[in-house]
């Protein structure tokens, strides 16, 4: 017969000993029962910022125990804006519209100089000069 090993036993009391690793951030308050009973009523009705003001905590935080407890806020619809009603039209005759007599437009008294002809540009020239000699 075999005899037991002595360390196989400390190993299996270290492994016990051993602490697993939380899912939650180092110094983050814990979600109590009530906190949570809190939220569950208040999700659908009220907005992220006043649940975290009630609960004490960040708006950040809500958001992702709402989203973790599966809870969603209700879809609003968009308020439809009624069409004023349609006034009936008056029957008036047009009014005489004086001919309105427009200023003329103020103008520079500065002379204004002779534009310059500017030389034609190369691809013209160039077309000037092939047809001169077709014509040769």
């Amino acid at each position: 017969m075999r005899k037991a090993r002595k360390s196989s036993k400390k190993k299996a009391t270290k492994k016990a000993a051993r602490k697993k690793p939380s899912k939650t951030r180092k110094g983050a308050k814990l979600w109590s029962v009530a906190d949570v009973g809190t939220l569950r009523k208040m999700y659908r009705s009220n907005t992220n910022k006043v649940i975290a003001r009630k609960l004490r905590r960040s708006v950040g935080s809500v958001a992702a125990k709402a989203r973790s407890l599966g809870l969603k806020k209700p879809v609003r619809k968009a308020a439809k804006k009624k069409a004023a009603p349609r006034r009936k039209a008056a029957r008036r005759r047009p009014a005489k519209r004086k001919a309105a007599k427009r200023k003329p437009a103020k103008r520079k008294a500065a002379k204004r100089k002779p534009a310059k002809r500017k030389a034609a540009p190369k691809k013209k020239a160039a077309k000037r000069k092939r047809a001169k000699k077709r014509k040769r």
